[in-house]
């Protein structure tokens, strides 16, 4: 899912929001999703960067690490990161850095436009449970 970001880049201050359903596939990753995932998101112009919050939701199909049951849970993952322009952050590249916060920046592509399937992607893996369990009260029969 591509944004374009023109209009938003225009004007320090300037906001954007975007709600949207998409259809993603990640079998790459294991991840069966059942349904669209809904993408509600802010955007932001700062200045030097366009600061994007908000979340995405899906149902995935997964199974269960006791019963090893498949079933469908819903999951909804929180989204914050930061774009820049090329050339806004300094270059690194060669050089021996301690990493800091602000160097975990995507950037906006020249087209002025930003891609939130790679985004989107890493927080709903993100969002997972690290023990898939079909109920609490699983005991691992079958």
């Amino acid at each position: 899912m591509k944004i374009d970001l023109k209009e938003l880049l225009r004007e320090v201050g300037n906001q954007a929001e975007f709600a949207e359903e998409i259809k993603l596939k990640l079998p790459q990753d294991g991840l069966q999703l059942t349904k669209p995932v809904k993408i509600d998101i802010q955007l932001i112009n700062t200045g030097e960067l366009v600061i994007l919050t908000g979340t995405a939701e899906t149902e995935v199909e997964l199974e269960c690490s006791r019963c090893l049951k498949s079933f469908k849970t819903q999951i909804t993952a929180n989204i914050e990161e930061e774009y820049c322009r090329p050339g806004v952050l300094p270059a690194k590249i060669g050089k021996v850095i301690e990493l800091k916060e602000e160097d975990f920046v995507y950037p906006i592509d020249k087209d002025n436009t930003i891609d939130l399937d790679e985004i989107i992607r890493q927080n709903l893996i993100l969002a997972l449970p690290i023990k898939v369990l079909c109920s609490k009260n699983c005991k691992g029969e079958k």
